[in-house]
């Protein structure tokens, strides 16, 4: 998965979108003698594609029907991908992550393909994890299929925690207890914290936890409801304690998963498939990864799941043909990625990534509590406003100054959300 905050910063490429797709629209599906060659759009990098490549080779070698061919493109992927649909040259096939999905459906540039999904019987819907499956689908249609739902975990360092005769976590443990190892952890004149975050803990998770959430599945804004600010108040509280959470500018200029693989930051949030064991050995493997379940909020227990998709460009010639390769194409690669987003691969993690087998069962476990967010056409123009409004603002404890109004940011951001979506 690419390290980077949830939120885009490619608004107003999403935002013209509309614009784009008016300008395509390929003929109808062509009939010719031999495989039909078939393009897809990834965003893969260097190791990334080479293994990708050998999935389309092996799906090539099998199908008498098709040849799909990779497209790369590991550098501003959606402002390439949406200048190719300007240009009616768009790829039969192309990942999206969630937060783009209603975007490109609303603007007819991927195709509905629910009745499809229907008539087929190589995947099983009812196989997906509701929190991934619910990311590609807009307006009750489905538009892709998911190939990867990686939770988002607590990695910890357990000799760390063994050092200070502290307990590792359970599928139990609340926001409290967290906060709790915390500051048993930190010992600030080493310059060691027991915990740093710089977005990757997402704060849309601390609205879920208090059975709230930002913008509801209406699509009507919520982020100064009642129960959203106790959750924010509670996400403030964690990141803006010095006691227990390294000052943000600090991490950003450290880098949270620099500190933790260095024995810094005693504890991190990120996806359950990031090679952070991988890291730690490479830097002198000086302690043992543990991984946890993030942890119980005030009401409920949630994690932000991050799940791309592949879906169909409405440019194709070859729809049924590019359907066909579709399912072809998620089927392998549920034995590529880990986790995937069905439920019969959770047992295969250890096979498919042996650096996880240690945290089976955590990662399971985090799947069956993960969601995206209740995406809207314009999630990345809100995900701006967010950042701006709300997330740096709790991050950076106002800027460095403290004692942030959390209730009148909330309340910002809410007239800010409004005000994007039309609601009032």
């Amino acid at each position: 998965m690419k390290k980077r905050k949830v939120v885009s910063l490619l608004t107003m490429g999403v935002l013209s979108l509309g614009l784009l797709v008016a300008c395509g629209g390929k003929s109808a599906e062509d009939t010719k003698d031999g495989k039909i060659e078939l393009q897809i759009a990834t965003w893969a990098n260097e190791t990334e594609s080479k293994e990708f490549d050998k999935i389309l080779d092996d799906l090539n070698k099998k199908s008498p029907d098709y040849e799909i061919k990779q497209v790369v493109i590991p550098q501003d992927y959606y402002t390439k991908v949406q200048t190719m649909i300007a240009g009616n040259t768009a790829p039969d096939l192309m990942w999206l992550a969630q937060e783009y999905i209603p975007a490109y459906a609303e603007n007819g540039a991927v195709m509905d393909i629910s009745e499809q999904l229907k008539d087929q019987n190589k995947i099983d819907m009812s196989d997906y994890y509701k929190g991934s499956l619910d990311t590609a689908i807009w307006n009750d249609k489905t538009y892709g299929l998911p190939w990867i739902g990686q939770p988002y975990v607590v990695y910890y360092n357990k000799n760390m925690l063994k050092d200070n005769n502290i307990a590792e976590p359970t599928e139990k443990w609340t926001w409290d207890d967290f906060g709790d190892i915390a500051k048993k952890l930190t010992k600030k004149d080493e310059g060691v914290y027991g915990f740093a975050n710089t977005g990757s803990l997402p704060s849309a998770v601390f609205a879920w936890d208090n059975d709230s959430d930002f913008v509801s599945t209406k699509g009507v804004p919520e982020v100064n409801s009642e129960g959203t600010i106790k959750g924010l108040e509670q996400y403030y509280h964690l990141t803006s304690d010095s006691q227990m959470t390294m000052p943000y500018e600090e991490a950003n200029s450290l880098g949270v998963e620099q500190g933790f693989v260095t024995g810094k930051i005693g504890m991190m949030v990120g996806g359950a498939n990031d090679d952070v064991e991988k890291k730690v050995k490479e830097a002198g493997d000086k302690f043992e990864v543990g991984m946890a379940i993030m942890p119980a909020g005030l009401k409920a227990q949630k994690t932000f799941n991050w799940t791309a998709s592949t879906l169909i460009s409405s440019q194709t010639k070859h729809k049924d043909v590019a359907f066909e390769a579709l399912l072809d194409i998620t089927n392998a690669m549920f034995d590529w990625k880990v986790p995937a987003p069905v439920k019969s691969k959770a047992d295969k993690i250890a096979d498919i990534n042996p650096a996880k087998a240690y945290a089976m069962n955590t990662i399971k476990e985090s799947m069956e509590i993960s969601r995206g967010f209740n995406n809207l056409p314009q999630q990345n123009e809100l995900g701006g406003k967010q950042w701006e409004l709300l997330d740096q603002p709790i991050l950076s404890n106002n800027n460095g100054k403290g004692n942030l109004d959390v209730p009148k940011v909330a309340n910002e951001t809410q007239k800010a959300f409004e005000k994007i979506l039309g609601t009032k």
